[in-house]
Formats: C-alpha cells, structure tokens, sequence
C-alpha cells in the first residue's frame, strides 16, 4: 500500500486546521496515451450469501443485542491480495448491503441497478463512517509515514494493512451490530486505541440507515484543541461527479450545483489541478456522487451543513473498489473528542435520483431556528472556540458552558484577541428571525463584544484566487466582509449571569444564516489569557421568560 491518497488528503485536512488551506494539490499527469495505463480491474462478482432480515418494528434505540450471531456468508473477492473475508448480508430489490469483518465492520454496498460495489476500499483508511482526531500532534511521530496526524482511531483499520478487532457482531430488530475497538491509522503494528466504534446498520430498500456510538476511554486526560472531524464521511470508487445545494432557497428543490472536483486539466499528456479540499457551507444537509445516469448515491446526515468533497488520483483511471481512484465526501464538525465521552451519530446512504435523495432529506427534522441550552444534557451542541482556549470538557458535571481564552502568538505576544466562539453549523431564514439573545457571563477586560454571522455562499476568512471555478460554486458571495458583518453586544464584565437582546437589524442581515460568531471588537491592544465567558442559551427565545 504505496501514497493512500486518503491519508495525503487527512494531512491537508490538517494542514488546512493549522491555517494554511491555500496549498493546493501537486499537479497530477495523465498516463501516457497507448502505454495501457493501469491493468483492468478483475470483473465484478458477487458472492452468494445467507441474507439476514432487516425487518425492523419501532423506533430505534441504542440497544446490544443479547448473543452474538455468527458471520453466515463470505466474500471470497480479492483486494490487495486478499480475500475479503466474512461477511453479514442484507438485500432488497435495488442494493445488497455487506458487514465486513475483516475492515472492522465496515459496510459497502452493492448496486443492482447499475452493477457495481459503490464504496472504495483501497486500503483501510478509506471505506465510510466516522473519521476522529485529537491530540497531541506527536502521538504520531513513531509511525513509519504519518507523523503530525496525532491521535487518529479509525473502524476499518491501520495503514499496516490491519484489521481494526470486532469484538461482538449481532442482530437486533432489522439491524447488524458490530462493536469495534479502533487501531491508530498512523502505525502499522496492530496499535489499539481506548476508542470504541458501536454500529448499527440496516438496509431500507434504496437507503442504508447507519447508527454510531462511539466511546473515547484515554487515559491521558489532557485537553487539546478543537479538531475538524471527518463525521461522516464516504469514498466512492472512481473520479465522479459531486453534487450539492448551498443556495438561498432550501427545502423547495431549487436548482442544485456540481462538480467534477477538476480546477485545471489538460487531457493531452498535461497535468491536471483538483480542486482544494476546502470545507464549505450546505443549506441542506447532504452531498451525491454520481454513479449512472441519473442515479447517484446520496450522504445525509442530520449535522451535515457544513462539508467537502475531493476527487483524488485521477490519472489512475480506476473504477473499481480496490482501486486507488476515488471520490470523496465529508461532513465537517468541530470537536476536542474529549478524554471520556460518548458521541451518539447517524447517517444515511440513499441510492436513487437526486429527487428520492431530496424527499428523503426533507423528510427529516431540523432546527429550524437557533435554540440551544448549554447543559448537562446537551453540552456545548457542537459549539467550539477557535485560536487559543478550552473548557471544562463533555460531559458536563454542572450546567453551563465555561469557555475560557488561552490565546494565541502570532508574530507578537500571546493574545486573546483573535480568540472567539463559534456555533454549530444550520440553514436558518434571516427573515424568521429578529431577535437573538443570548444569556451569558463575561469576565474579562472589554464592555464591548460582537456578534458576527455567515451567510450561505460566503467564506468566512477569505478565498483562494488560484481556485476560480471552485469559488463560484462553493463561495458565490466571496468573503464575508472583515468587521462588516457584526453587531455590538455592550457587555458587563463582572462574570455574572445576564441575558442580553440583540435586535438583528442590519443591511447584510439576509437569505440564510449558517453560522454565529462571538468575537472581539477590533483593536490592537493585547488581551492577556484567562478570559471567560459562560454560556447558558443562545438562540430566538427569550430565557427569562
């Protein structure tokens, strides 16, 4: 296993947290005309195998099965030079879904319309699912080829080629379960984690519904920063199409936007330039691959507004599940993943025309305007501080959410300045929403704070120009206005409990809203660390009331 360019694409990921998102890929070469290119593909078999039910009755509820089962069926099929192992099967007319034993449970699906297996398999960090990092950078720096990723469990397994241990497998009410304890992708000598991958799947005629838990059991207890997670994501075999709606009008089933993740490209023996692996916002919650005509394979999940998407090794022409050419998508969330917590996630797969895609998503609930209490229920909703601070760690043992600003050096003395609050990520109406208030205590040097707020189409820091094309389709508005975009919040900074109204009146106040910010006003002065703001509501209702 030579180059995964899916852990060159978790590297840019990193390096893009560190700031440096401009870099762009290394130019890629077309095979030489006539030299064959890569060897053909081994012709697509499908296994016989022992279909298990995936007839479910009431809602679904987190719950182990009581005995394990046995894995029934197995794929004798060939990756790498060896044979994909055993396997737990689920049909309907359309999809044939497979439980991979030998990949840490992991799933691929089978399309029966178009006959291929859809999910890449290259090597075992690829495949789908729920990606995790955390720090420190150095728990890496021992591996042979990925130092500097840090701490980074994944299901399927190492870059070793191992198999990340299932260590239960069962059916329960229409669902295969697998618990799995995840191997550091980075090493290559079968390394544990104390981080638990639970997974529940079950196939719904062209949908695969796909429920996690996943347990972080550390015993260093230190807090490290808030990282970028790949929760989820998926890799579709084959340099294809991505399609997605980041537009004004969501949930109507306007036009959406596409892209072959190509900036640059010259067939005849040039080079080719993908696109950045850059995270950009969704006003509705999900991204397609096309896989036919008119016939995709959709990734919803519930979170999923903010996201990227990649199309690596094209020169390779591959198009099959062990080949090195695929297609990325990956929502994008911010977590610390804290020492001991539990995270609950969901996502699913949707095989069919954008139309079933869609009806499916709009099917599901969503916040419809910001709301969110900061307790020992919720924690910090995905909430997260960017540029130097911590908090108290989920899950809370008190309510509230006690953020406090480290700071960060940037060419100067360590400063508080640049450090802010960012909410998770929606698709809220400006039109719905007048009022916002937010019921917190601040203690520090300032009477002064602003809210700022990200509109769909907009860049929150700036834009690449080398990437024109990409820009117009994940950034139509450009960047969002440095200090254009705020409103005052005139703040008492006592550290006590207060609620304070904003009236959200303002020319750029508009469309929909994705995101809020807290920051600082603008200055120059130094803001020494140890800054607190405590959190108890945001959101359009009125807590005191």
């Amino acid at each position: 296993m030579n180059q995964s360019p899916y852990r060159l694409l978790i590297v840019t990921i990193f390096i893009g947290i560190l700031g440096l998102e401009g870099c762009k890929d290394a130019p890629l070469t077309w095979p030489t005309p006539g030299t064959g290119g890569n060897p053909a593909p081994p012709a697509v078999v499908v296994p016989p195998a022992t279909v298990v039910s995936s007839s479910t009755v009431g809602p679904f509820t987190y719950t182990v099965p009581a005995q394990e089962a046995e894995w029934l069926s197995y794929n004798g099929n060939l990756i790498n030079g060896r044979a994909i192992g055993a396997t737990t099967v689920q049909e309907s007319a359309t999809l044939r879904l497979e439980v991979r034993k030998e990949y840490g449970g992991s799933i691929q699906i089978y399309d029966k319309t178009t006959n291929q297996y859809l999910v890449n398999f290259f090597d075992k960090g690829r495949e789908s699912g729920f990606a995790s990092y955390a720090g420190p950078r150095s728990f890496a720096d021992d591996s042979p080829r990925w130092k500097g990723v840090g701490y980074n469990p994944l299901q399927a397994g190492d870059d070793g080629g191992n198999s990340s241990p299932v260590l239960f497998h069962g059916l329960i009410n229409g669902y295969i379960y697998t618990k799995t304890q995840c191997l550091s992708w980075a090493h290559q000598d079968k390394r544990l984690l104390p981080f638990f991958y639970e997974q529940w799947v079950r196939l719904d005629e062209n949908k695969v519904h796909v429920k996690v838990r996943l347990t972080n059991q550390r015993g260093d207890k230190g807090f490290y920063n808030f990282e970028e997670q790949e929760w989820p994501f998926l890799m579709i075999n084959g340099a294809k199409s991505v399609r997605f709606y980041n537009g004004s009008a969501p949930f109507t089933n306007a036009a959406t936007s596409t892209s072959d993740g190509i900036e640059r490209a010259q067939t005849q023996g040039g080079s080719i330039i993908t696109q950045q692996i850059s995270s950009f916002y969704l006003t509705e919650p999900w991204e397609a691959v096309e896989i036919g005509a008119n016939r995709l394979i959709g990734l919803y999940s519930p979170e999923m507004y903010r996201a990227n998407y990649n199309v690596a090794a094209i020169p390779a022409h591959d198009n099959w599940e062990g080949g090195n050419t695929m297609t990325y998508l990956g929502g994008r969330v911010f977590d610390p993943l804290d020492s001991d917590n539990t995270w609950l996630k969901e996502f699913t797969l949707i095989v069919g025309t954008e139309a079933q895609i869609r009806e499916h998503v709009y099917a599901q609930p969503r916040l419809t305007k910001p709301d969110f209490w900061f307790d020992k229920t919720n924690g910090r909703n995905q909430w997260y501080v960017f540029d130097g601070g911590h908090d108290q760690k989920q899950p809370f043992r008190v309510d509230n959410w006690t953020v406090t600003y480290d700071g960060h050096i940037d060419n100067g003395p360590l400063n508080a300045r640049g450090t802010k609050i960012l909410s998770s990520t929606g698709s809220w109406r400006a039109s719905d929403i007048d009022t916002i208030y937010i019921r917190m205590g601040y203690k520090g040097p300032e009477q002064q704070l602003n809210l700022t707020w990200l509109l769909n189409g907009q860049s929150p820091d700036g834009i690449n120009p080398e990437f024109p094309i990409q820009n117009s389709l994940v950034f139509p508005r450009g960047a969002r206005p440095h200090y254009g975009q705020v409103l005052p919040i005139s703040v008492v900074n006592d550290g006590q409990i207060r609620t304070y109204r904003i009236p959200m009146r303002h020319s750029l106040w508009k469309d929909i809203v994705q995101q809020f910010e807290i920051i600082h006003t603008q200055g120059t002065s130094v803001i020494a660390p140890g800054e607190q703001i405590e959190l108890v509501y945001f959101g359009t209702t009125n807590p005191d009331k």
